[in-house]
């Protein structure tokens, strides 16, 4: 690879193994735009007694399943007590990948691989003349060139251009909910378990045509300007336990992609619930920390695990 691309490359390591978590929920709820109902968010204030967290209590264990936010900043901090406390009394960790510290060069070369296209899947060979002009634009604006993203699928751009433009904005993975409980989990030595490999989180991408990868991607750059105030809704729903307002700002951007929801939720949300229910038969308590877009919903995981019989209590 050239210099000029090691340098750029450089600056996507510290948010590349969050990449996919962020980008495609951030990136969707910025396709959407900001919700038509502006008065939400006042509402959600008056009752923020919640958090985005909730128990399953069976006869013989306590389980929590914690909506996380990738990337956040100082001021989230320190969390609410009960998220605290929720981490103290779980004898286990459960995240969906591992990405903590120290796996960033082997997540960086598995993502060069599977960014890498096909014959015709290129980004100068999908894009729109307009939509390449765009994204050259946008990818200037943040301190790159568009040409060290012309080897790659679309979608490699669409998820890249989100993440940077958070840290931009002033939010970073070191922050981020699951990255903060990796850390402390890790200090006091208790145990860590993960609902999937980072590898399988990438082949997801995969899964999707070209088109569908054209479409999230020329919608996502045609929307970049309405990223800050999508991302502070979605924050703000997450500081409030505001399920309905977070399914409202991060699903109504799958309606377009119908097959992404099936891929990117839908799929890995029976995956995950059928992991869990074990857990639920344990006399260890557990702790589970997944993407807020995996809680809420029809077809969540609290949907799933509820139709199982167990039903959660938002703390």
């Amino acid at each position: 690879m050239s210099t000029s691309f090691d340098k750029a490359w450089s600056k996507l390591q510290q948010p590349l193994h969050l990449l996919l978590g962020v980008g495609l929920a951030a990136g969707l709820a910025i396709a959407t735009g900001p919700s038509p109902a502006q008065g939400v968010v006042a509402e959600a204030d008056e009752a923020a007694d919640s958090n985005f967290l909730w128990q399953i209590e069976t006869p013989t264990n306590t389980v929590y399943l914690l909506g996380s936010v990738h990337f956040l900043n100082e001021d989230s901090y320190p969390l609410p007590a009960a998220l605290e406390t929720a981490f103290q009394e779980a004898e286990n960790l459960v995240l969906e990948a591992d990405v903590g510290p120290g796996t960033e060069a082997d997540i960086a070369v598995l993502l060069l691989d599977k960014a890498l296209p096909e014959p015709g899947e290129a980004l100068t060979e999908v894009l729109s003349s307009e939509s390449y002009a765009l994204a050259a634009q946008q990818t200037e604006d943040l301190g790159l060139s568009i040409q060290m993203f012309e080897q790659f699928e679309p979608w490699f751009l669409a998820i890249s251009l989100t993440s940077l433009q958070l840290i931009a904005l002033g939010f970073s993975p070191e922050y981020g909910i699951d990255q903060y409980f990796y850390s402390q989990a890790q200090a006091s030595e208790k145990p860590i378990l993960f609902l999937e490999t980072v590898e399988q989180q990438f082949d997801l991408f995969e899964q999707l045509s070209i088109e569908e990868q054209r479409l999230f991607t020329e919608q996502t750059l045609a929307e970049m300007d309405l990223f800050e105030d999508s991302f502070n809704d979605i924050v703000g729903a997450w500081e409030t336990g505001d399920s309905d307002r977070m399914a409202d700002i991060l699903l109504t951007g799958f309606e377009a992609y119908p097959e992404m929801q099936r891929i990117f939720l839908s799929d890995r949300n029976r995956d995950w619930a059928n992991q869990i229910l074990p857990w639920l038969e344990s006399d260890e308590d557990y702790l589970i920390v997944v993407g807020t877009l995996h809680l809420v919903g029809p077809d969540s995981v609290l949907e799933l695990l509820a139709a199982e019989g167990y039903e959660a209590e938002q703390l």
